[in-house]
């Protein structure tokens, strides 16, 4: 039986790399990566796929890349230093949307977020964008699985830093009160995008929030306090208000990251772990991704 052909757009962002991996260590695809930055590449060459930089190609190739392809794999990153990266973002999804059209794609997965504006009044630019192209989608009929992501287990110490209060003591900054916070490994999504297309007609026409656990930030700073002994972690409650006004000089969004979190709040994401672990049975929780990578996490935290 030959092997399904999988495209996976957003090979250059550290999620797609990811999935891409684990669609290839599946042997079950023929994996296909397509670079949607016109950057270079700062992942992991993987060997055993094909990689293409779309901004350099035209439409026949792109549409070469995707001939007789089964699946397609969709992950856009919002660049925050683009101060039109909400038109930017919603455009260059769109169009691969249109691509995965016009190639016939039979499923397409795309990482989506809910549209925190039509909701709530409240502009995340990262959330809307994905909501906006996730829109696109429907409206032009792609046979499509959605997977809403949460905040990453590794977004706690690169994008959410804790800050340093003194020697052993770090206060971790991150408006959420005491609503707890779906996280997830960014390593535990290939394998629920392998699974979602091992089983694509159960998945297709279908949202999926994912997450690997649900805590609020005393309970997160309780799990690095454990295993980052004498290193101490302690809640700072603070408004989002607050986050934007600290955070604007050095964090890129820090507008958009506030808007989230107040989001998270405001509305019940409705991630599932149980349904999570059924998708991938491996999904790690966020003690135990901590407990195997305390090093990485001593060396982020420099």
């Amino acid at each position: 039986m030959s092997k399904k052909i999988v495209v996976v757009f957003g090979i250059n962002h550290i999620v797609g790399n990811l999935v891409a991996k684990s669609i290839l260590n599946s042997n079950q695809y023929i994996v296909r990566g397509v670079s949607t930055s016109s950057e270079s590449m700062n992942i992991d060459f993987i060997e055993g796929i094909e990689t293409y930089n779309m901004s350099s190609m035209k439409d026949k190739s792109i549409n070469e890349v995707l001939q007789d392809a089964s699946f397609c794999f969709i992950y856009t990153l919002t660049n925050f230093d683009d101060p039109n990266c909400i038109d930017t973002e919603i455009s260059l999804g769109c169009q691969i949307a249109d691509y995965c059209k016009s190639s016939n794609v039979q499923h397409v997965v795309f990482c989506s977020q809910l549209h925190s504006n039509n909701i709530c009044s409240l502009m995340a630019r990262h959330l809307v964008a994905k909501a906006e192209i996730e829109k696109y989608m429907r409206d032009i009929g792609l046979p499509l699985t959605c997977l809403i992501l949460p905040v990453f287990y590794q977004d706690i110490c690169e994008t959410f830093k804790p800050t340093r209060w003194d020697k052993s003591v770090y206060y971790i900054e991150i408006p959420m009160g005491k609503t707890p916070l779906d996280l997830i490994s960014r390593d535990d999504i290939g394998p629920i995008v392998v699974k979602v297309m091992q089983h694509s007609q159960e998945y297709l026409s279908k949202s999926l929030s994912v997450c690997g656990d649900k805590l609020c930030v005393q309970e997160i700073a309780t799990v690095l306090s454990k295993w980052l002994h004498p290193t101490i972690f302690k809640d700072k409650q603070i408004s989002p208000f607050e986050f934007q006004q600290k955070r604007c000089t050095e964090l890129k969004g820090s507008n958009d990251y506030a808007a989230m979190f107040q989001f998270f709040q405001r509305v019940d994401q409705r991630y599932n772990l149980l349904n999570s672990k059924k998708l991938n049975p491996e999904v790690i929780s966020f003690n135990d991704w901590v407990m195997v990578n305390v090093e990485k996490i001593k060396d982020l935290l420099k």
